[in-house]
């Protein structure tokens, strides 16, 4: 593994992901797949008892903040079992929502997304690699989570961070955790 994508998991550290789409596709223009990787964070969770922190589903990547280590213990959970974790089950879960949208539709709505579904072979999902930034400070912190929550509204997605519904902030914002609940309190440290 090359030394600058090397993962550090220390103790005590929030990690900021952003996973990409396999050549950057937009397989999250389709809110069945949105949800899908919305499915896959709630599942990791009680699997690993990772505490989410923030989230954004982006047409083609999204940025998460979490803290891998389940409330009340010491045990630090791998960013790479956090990772394949949710990739696997949202690239199965994404890819099956894409068969539902391409047999309602014949098609995915632009060529480059039907280009890759008529390919021949195997059909990635995910990027191999994640960007991955150990978070130390509350400052560093609420930087990243004010970055994730205003990405649609520099990518002109939509006007408001709550007008997109596929993140974070509705949660921060008004408490809403219908999409799903976040495991942050606003304390620091986290423990």
């Amino acid at each position: 593994m090359p030394s600058r994508l090397r993962r550090h998991d220390e103790h005590g550290h929030t990690h900021f992901l952003t996973i990409s789409c396999y050549r950057r596709l937009q397989f999250f223009r389709h809110d069945s797949v949105k949800q899908s990787f919305v499915d896959g964070m709630r599942r990791t969770r009680d699997k690993l008892a990772v505490r989410w922190i923030g989230f954004v589903v982006m047409p083609e990547h999204v940025h998460l903040l979490f803290f891998p280590q389940p409330p009340s213990s010491d045990t630090t959970i791998p960013v790479s079992a956090v990772l394949q974790h949710l990739k696997q089950y949202v690239g199965r879960c994404g890819k099956e929502a894409l068969r539902d949208v391409w047999r309602a539709h014949r098609g995915l709505g632009s060529w480059a997304l039907d280009a890759w579904a008529k390919g021949d072979g195997a059909k990635p999902f995910w990027k191999t690699r994640a960007y991955d930034f150990n978070v130390t400070t509350q400052e560093t912190l609420l930087t990243k989570l004010d970055y994730v929550h205003k990405n649609p509204i520099t990518r002109g997605l939509v006007d408001r961070a709550e007008d997109w519904i596929w993140s974070s902030y509705r949660y921060y914002g008004s408490g809403d955790d219908s999409l799903i609940r976040m495991d942050w309190d606003g304390n620091w440290p986290i423990v």
